[in-house]
């Protein structure tokens, strides 16, 4: 049982983020070890092949962390407001509409992608040299869609009920599971990228039994109900409007990885291909802390807008960004300085995958503190039922200058000016962020001050 229920309302925000962010963090990190492991154990089993398999098939992983997300963040954030307002079975209904709209996407999604399996990775960027090894992955890991999807949404309603260390400890067993299976299945029953696919979904699966089972303990304060199991639309709408902001974050990062795919088997082949995935792993883990402490700052600023106090929303966003920013910084200094021992993790003496990994990472990495300030802001706006502004600025780093740059800068750089995008494109994102930050501060001085008239 937890030992303790932390008051949204009244204690210290720096506290209540590290509490709630922290244990997100891992919860994060754990999730993404999940790709980054099976490379690593992919890359040392199978070789070159097998990470480009996994790279391809990525986009269809990104998916599902965006319709979870979607559920997820748009849901608990709901929750996290109906609490604040005192109104517990109206959180308990979106809690149980949320598990249900969860079961049925990722059924749906399943069957989707497993009858149009082949052209689907095709378009994902699989040439005829991928295509057997992505197909072989890609039909075994889509199996685990709803078991995914399912966790990453009710891991975020554990937080905001306040058990943050659950909800870590939700996904930690899934991981342990993960790693000791990848290397029994790929190493041991010598089943190859097969094996690395199965052992994801077997790990998936324990963590959703956590997750399911909290919610039916005595450890929480909110249960699943039999009476609010329907769907609603009201209910679905709403959670849909606040959860599209990250949803169309990571729609978007599947499309612009599409995009990558093409581009790379166009300008460097299968080599350039695993060079992404590797980095685009690495990235994906470093990055998560910043997710995570956006993700446990959320249901403070939810509960705060909620109980209309607007000084300590504000406070807690300006918290979060120094947060990310520092960590941002810190992992800009990983990826420079380590680069080449990071890649060499996933290859055993392949020298030009090394070479070219090293080179696609730094340049992946070089604007990590800029962008952690965008991210912020994004779930800043989500806690605060301000979803226009949120979906904007994360289309608008996606889609407006994003992939120009990855159309453009590789006819005049070649493969290396697809990795040259992204920091472009993070830095031009981080200036169209500024006068947000600007604008909410002025917007939530004059509620304050409207407020103690």
């Amino acid at each position: 049982m937890q030992k303790r229920i932390y008051n949204l309302g009244q204690d210290n925000l720096f506290d209540l983020i590290c509490r709630f962010g922290i244990p997100a963090t891992i919860g994060l990190l754990i999730n993404a070890s999940y790709n980054f492991v099976d490379r690593i154990f992919i890359g040392q089993g199978v070789g070159a092949l097998g990470l480009a398999a996994l790279n391809i098939s990525f986009p269809a992983f990104v998916i599902q962390m965006a319709l979870g997300m979607m559920i997820g963040v748009g849901g608990s954030v709901n929750f996290s407001v109906s609490l604040g307002q005192g109104k517990k079975e109206k959180a308990e209904r979106i809690l149980t509409l949320s598990a249900l709209f969860a079961f049925v996407v990722g059924i749906l999604y399943t069957v989707i992608h497993i009858v149009w399996l082949k052209p689907i990775l095709k378009v994902y960027g699989a040439s005829e040299e991928i295509l057997p090894y992505a197909t072989d992955y890609a039909s075994i890991i889509l199996f685990g869609s709803f078991f995914l999807i399912s966790c990453i949404s009710l891991n975020n309603f554990i937080r905001a009920a306040a058990h943050p260390k659950t909800a870590m400890m939700t996904l930690l067993c899934g991981a342990i599971t993960n790693i000791i299976l990848d290397w029994v299945f790929i190493f041991k029953c010598g089943w190859g990228i097969k094996g690395g696919a199965l052992a994801t979904v077997i790990s998936q699966f324990i963590s959703l039994s956590w997750a399911v089972s909290f919610f039916f303990s005595k450890r929480s304060q909110y249960h699943f109900r039999l009476k609010y199991l329907h769907l609603n639309r009201k209910f679905i709408a709403a959670i849909c409007i606040v959860g599209f902001a990250p949803f169309s974050i990571q729609i978007c990062n599947g499309f612009v990885q599409t995009i990558f795919n093409n581009s790379l088997v166009k300008y460097g082949g299968s080599l350039a291909v695993s060079a992404l995935g590797i980095s685009a792993a690495t990235m994906m883990l470093l990055f998560m802390p910043i997710i995570g402490l956006g993700e446990g700052a959320q249901p403070v600023m939810g509960f705060n807008l909620g109980a209309k106090q607007y000084k300590r929303v504000m406070k807690a966003y300006r918290i979060l960004i120094l947060m990310t920013t520092i960590w941002g910084c810190i992992g800009w200094c990983i990826v420079q300085c380590l680069a080449p021992q990071i890649v060499s993790l996933f290859t055993k003496d392949n020298m030009d995958l090394i070479q070219l990994g090293s080179k696609a990472l730094k340049f992946m990495g070089l604007a990590m503190p800029l962008i952690a300030f965008s991210i912020s802001t994004t779930y800043m706006l989500q806690a605060t039922k301000n979803p226009k502004m949120a979906i904007f600025l994360s289309l608008a780093r996606q889609l407006i200058f994003l992939i120009p740059f990855v159309c453009i800068l590789p006819r005049f750089f070649g493969v290396m000016g697809i990795f040259y995008s992204l920091p472009c494109a993070d830095t031009v994102a981080f200036l169209f962020t500024l006068p947000v930050y600007f604008h909410e501060n002025k917007k939530y001085k004059k509620l304050l001050k409207e407020l103690t008239n």
